[in-house]
């Protein structure tokens, strides 16, 4: 079940980068992926409780390229290393990068 969040829209996007940047550096290769956080929308209520819809779980898959990039990201950082975030990579089967460049 999907909590209730009360924030602005800068917190949602960041949220939604969080979650996008924790799954995406999981692979080694950034090949020609373009790197987009909303593309990891249909995560955003899983990052707040909800289970991860096989969407979101199919995206993450997709910008795993990406994860590092977004860990750099300042605004992501704290997103992407949050204990949500790890919990939605496990439930996708997605492994959680631990060593970026």
């Amino acid at each position: 079940m999907m909590k209730n969040f009360s924030g602005s829209a800068a917190a949602v996007a960041a949220a939604m980068a969080a979650i996008a940047l924790l799954f995406v550096a999981v692979s080694p290769m950034a090949k020609a992926q373009t790197c987009s956080v909303t593309e990891l929308s249909s995560c955003f209520p899983a990052f707040f409780g909800s289970i991860p819809s096989a969407t979101c779980c199919q995206k993450l898959n997709q910008q795993a390229p990406c994860f590092c990039n977004y860990a750099k990201d300042p605004t992501l950082s704290n997103y992407v290393n949050s204990t949500a975030a790890r919990k939605i990579a496990t439930s996708c089967n997605v492994t959680y990068p631990t060593n970026c460049p």
